[in-house]
């Protein structure tokens, strides 16, 4: 583990979440930050919006939580959290899958072949000692992907599927941990330096170009070619009144 980078790392069997226990950490002051939380298994880990997170014990779910401040974040860097990680984990990654099948699907999911490997949930938390932002963290590493809901077994894959590393253990797991946060602590200090190289990467790495993007935005459902993702986070839609750009929805899947 990245000892220069993590102060305090707090591990469990089971959570409920990652996330919440990391909450609960930087606000009662718990560590000294940056935190990490990891779990063999989350019971109620959460994705974006309603939706929960399925894991098994072939998961890797953590959460890092950071104060922004000590790294050099502003308020205006962080909606852009989630693409930054989201690269650090595709280069954590890359080591065991080809790097050219790995995809980011605006605005914090991870793809193999179109198919869901990682999630991000990012979330800001009011604490007594100041802003602190929580980074929590899915992987599917070898999941046990026939035990899950329909519906996520038609859109998932995991880590095993692509790679001959039996990732067996809480060890081989620590193993991809350690990358996922060697690779964060640079992806962090590159946005707060503006480094636009790392705007260029996110770009890149888009899943959505050129396709067909339907996007729930409550009221509405917005329908456009994707045409990347800008500078500041935002999914460039392009309509049949020009180009759009949206910072917040969700991107619906086909069935």
């Amino acid at each position: 583990m990245n000892g220069r980078f993590i102060k305090t790392w707090m591990y469990k069997e089971v959570v409920e979440s990652t996330n919440d226990l990391a909450r609960q950490v930087v606000v009662n002051g718990l560590g000294d930050c940056p935190v990490l939380v990891s779990a063999e298994r989350q019971t109620r880990g959460r994705g974006r919006g309603n939706h929960t997170w399925w894991s098994d014990q072939g998961s890797l779910t953590f959460t890092i939580g950071i104060d922004p401040a000590a790294h050099g974040l502003r308020t205006e860097h962080e909606p852009r959290v989630a693409l930054a990680t989201a690269v650090a984990v595709i280069d954590a990654l890359a080591q065991w899958i080809p790097r050219e099948t790995i995809r980011l699907r605006w605005p914090n999911d991870i793809e193999v072949e179109g198919l869901k490997i990682a999630g991000i949930l990012p979330e800001r938390v009011e604490s007594p000692h100041g802003v602190r932002l929580l980074i929590g963290i899915g992987i599917n590493v070898s999941t046990r992907l026939h035990d899950a809901p329909a519906e996520i077994r038609r859109m998932a894959t995991s880590l095993t599927q692509h790679t001959s590393d039996p990732f067996s253990d809480t060890a081989d797991r620590e193993r991809l941990l350690a990358r996922v946060i060697a690779h964060f602590e640079t992806s962090i200090s590159r946005l707060a330096e503006d480094d636009l190289g790392l705007a260029v990467r996110w770009d890149q790495l888009d899943a959505l170009r050129d396709r067909p993007v339907r996007l729930d935005l409550g009221p509405q459902i917005l329908q456009g070619i994707g045409r990347g993702i800008d500078a500041s986070g935002a999914l460039r839609l392009g309509t049949d009144q020009g180009i759009m750009l949206l910072y917040g929805g969700q991107v619906l899947r086909d069935d």
